[in-house]
């Protein structure tokens, strides 16, 4: 799928399974986030419902420490950080001039599961006002929930609904 993003366009494609990629070619995790048999759905200031919060990964974080901060910062769910396990991987081709400061033209984004054992607080707000709001919604429904601008995210929503 191409896409623009911030000054150029660029090629999102998803891999499913474990995938073992360079350490310093991931700068970001995204995490589908279980809490019981639902999953966190979030809208964001665009407007678009997606599956997965998550975010860059700052200097000397690991996966599960991005993964747990990302998830908090976004949605203020905690997350277990024994449970996060990858789903797949996905992979920002840049198709124009370099944007962002990605350490590379291309950018791997690692996708995760992770259960959520409770809430810092009823009423969040994101930490940098990007994710609107966040809720619950069964898995077996919540691919009917991502916006049509989201479609990459329903692989790996019917990767963990076949693995329930």
């Amino acid at each position: 799928m191409e896409k623009t993003f911030g000054i150029g366009p660029y090629r999102l494609s998803s891999y499913l399974g474990v995938v073992e990629v360079p350490d310093d070619l991931v700068v970001s995790i995204r995490v589908l986030v279980q809490v019981g048999g639902d999953v966190v759905v979030c809208t964001n200031a665009d407007e678009r419902c997606h599956a997965w919060p998550g975010g860059r990964r700052e200097p000397g974080e690991t996966h599960v420490e991005t993964a747990c901060r990302e998830v908090h910062e976004e949605t203020g769910w905690l997350l277990d950080p024994r449970s996060v396990e990858p789903l797949g991987v996905l992979l920002l081709e840049n198709l124009g001039e370099p944007f962002g400061t990605y350490p590379f033209p291309d950018a791997l984004h690692l996708v995760m599961a992770a259960r959520a054992g409770e809430r810092a607080a009823e009423e969040w707000t994101d930490t940098e006002g990007y994710e609107l709001s966040s809720r619950l919604v069964a898995l077996e429904d919540a691919a009917g929930c991502v916006s049509v601008d989201e479609p990459m995210c329903i692989p790996f929503l019917e990767l963990l609904r076949a693995r329930a």
